[in-house]
């Protein structure tokens, strides 16, 4: 056995020892580099990983970058498949194959031979199962004595294999991760019907759950209108023809279609069998892969589930008066109670006020902690309310993040004074956001509040909200986590 003297010894341990650390796709490049540069003075460390279903290769570090479109793409796809079709023990000097199980003596001269006086470029294979799925590229000027010995030749192969290996597992333990993000996503859509009916706040939600998860494409959710035509309601643009002609093949017989070239396709969102909307995935680079087909299938079934759910659960709220959610009165309670104590104020001439706030913010609340964690913050927050209001005043959910109270027999002046109680109550108020209530994280968070009082002038009840809800938009436009009263603005 080949006896590794101290320096190829010093460069396997360093090896080891970045290998073993726990590092994203770019701090383990950047550190395998800098040890290859300390021993090798190489001056280009690059990993290059075989898509197979898009016959590309990839960047490592920038998965999204495919090589072929680079200068480089031509030559490394050639040694790419130059090396396949060898040995794994053969690795490419300046175009000359070389094998690491040649004799000592022999490998050297060959490697001596096909060494440059600059610019000498080494391609290994990086191996998973048996099967190649990536190459090495290394490049440097000038040759250390040391790297011409057979010993360090040797090490180097060692080195390549235990790179072969980490970068193998860090590949298997992504999908893994993909995996449980994926299961996550269908969890979290899922329970979004316990407490959600409202598809204009539940489709959002949705549509940003599943573009953090499919992160190489565009997602698109469209809901058909009275018409049946397809309208896009997340996000707020689609330029994409592509989708919009691939939405005019979705039927009931046809739920998904995917384009030839399978960067672009569309699944349908169904309710009772008929189609009411899809869910879209576009790239103009990227290939849709099997798994992700067939994740978005199950997603889109999923949604499909969670929206007929929520028509059905509308439909029966429609004669309910309490938000699932906040215990709070809900949208159509409070508009009923509105039209009650605008009359009231009107015939008894008795002053009435309105608040409107908004939790600010709380899109980065789902978005950082999951919609879970936002769940937590709207009850939280509904109980402030029913804390610092009287048995009479009138608390709902308007809707999302929004809550509107309705002050009887309160002053402008008056109202102020419990907006600033609010607002203060809900800024000091720690949050836990953990599902199971224990020991948990927590977070704190503030509203922005509009206060707007009945007079003369107003001639529909809906004015009086309006009115607060103007305030409310003038105290998120200066800054938030402040009351404006509709006085200051008018």
């Amino acid at each position: 056995m080949t006896d590794i003297k101290k320096p190829e010894l010093n460069f396997l341990w360093e090896i080891s020892n970045v290998l073993t650390g726990n590092y994203d796709e770019q701090e383990l490049i950047n550190n395998l580099k800098t040890v290859f540069e300390r021993f090798l003075f190489v001056k280009n460390f690059q990993v290059f990983m075989w898509d197979e279903f898009s016959s590309t290769l990839r960047d490592f570090v920038k998965s999204w970058i495919i090589i072929d479109k680079n200068k480089q793409s031509e030559k490394v796809i050639k040694i790419f498949q130059t090396l396949a079709s060898e040995s794994p023990d053969k690795f490419m000097l300046n175009g000359t194959l070389l094998d690491f199980n040649k004799a000592a003596l022999e490998l050297e001269y060959c490697f001596d031979n096909c060494l440059q006086e600059e610019n000498n470029i080494v391609y290994f294979p990086l191996y998973r199962e048996n099967k190649l799925n990536g190459v090495l590229e290394l490049s440097f000027d000038e040759v250390l004595p040391n790297v011409k010995k057979y010993d360090f030749i040797f090490s180097i192969g060692i080195a390549i294999r235990q790179i072969s290996a980490a970068i193998s597992n860090k590949l298997m333990k992504d999908s893994m991760s993909k995996n449980i993000d994926f299961y996550k996503s269908m969890k979290n859509i899922a329970k979004l019907i316990e407490t959600q009916y409202e598809l204009t706040y539940i489709l959002p939600i949705i549509g940003e759950m599943v573009d953090k998860f499919i992160t190489d494409h565009l997602i698109y959710i469209f809901m058909k209108d009275e018409e049946c035509y397809f309208r896009l309601v997340w996000p707020l643009e689609c330029k994409d023809e592509r989708i919009y002609n691939l939405l005019q093949t979705i039927t009931e017989d046809n739920p998904s279609e995917v384009s030839e070239n399978r960067t672009t396709g569309v699944w349908a969102i169904k309710s009772e069998n008929e189609v009411i909307g899809a869910i879209a995935a576009g790239s103009y680079m990227d290939k849709l892969a099997d798994s992700d087909i067939d994740y978005l299938t199950l997603l889109a079934k999923q949604i499909s589930v969670t929206v007929q759910k929520a028509n059905s659960y509308g439909e029966m709220l429609k004669f309910a008066t309490l938000d699932a959610l906040t215990g709070l009165n809900n949208r159509r309670q409070f508009e009923i109670r509105l039209n009650q104590e605008v009359a009231t104020a009107k015939r008894k001439k008795k002053p009435l006020c309105c608040i409107m706030l908004d939790i600010d913010y709380f899109k980065k609340v789902n978005d950082t902690y999951g919609h879970s964690a936002g769940d937590c913050v709207l009850k939280n927050v509904a109980n402030v309310i029913k804390q610092e209001l009287r048995e009479y005043d009138i608390a709902s959910r308007y809707g999302g993040e929004e809550f509107c109270i309705l002050l009887p027999y309160t002053t402008l002046n008056e109202a102020g004074f419990v907006a600033q109680r609010l607002r203060k109550a809900v800024e000091k108020t720690d949050i836990n956001i953990t599902e199971e209530q224990l020991a948990g994280e927590t977070i704190n968070v503030s509203i922005s509040v509009g206060v707007s009082s009945y007079d003369e002038s107003i001639k529909l009840p809906q004015q009086l909200y309006q009115n607060a809800d103007m305030a409310l938009y003038e105290a998120k436009r200066r800054g938030r986590n402040r009351v404006i009263m509709y006085n200051d603005i008018a």
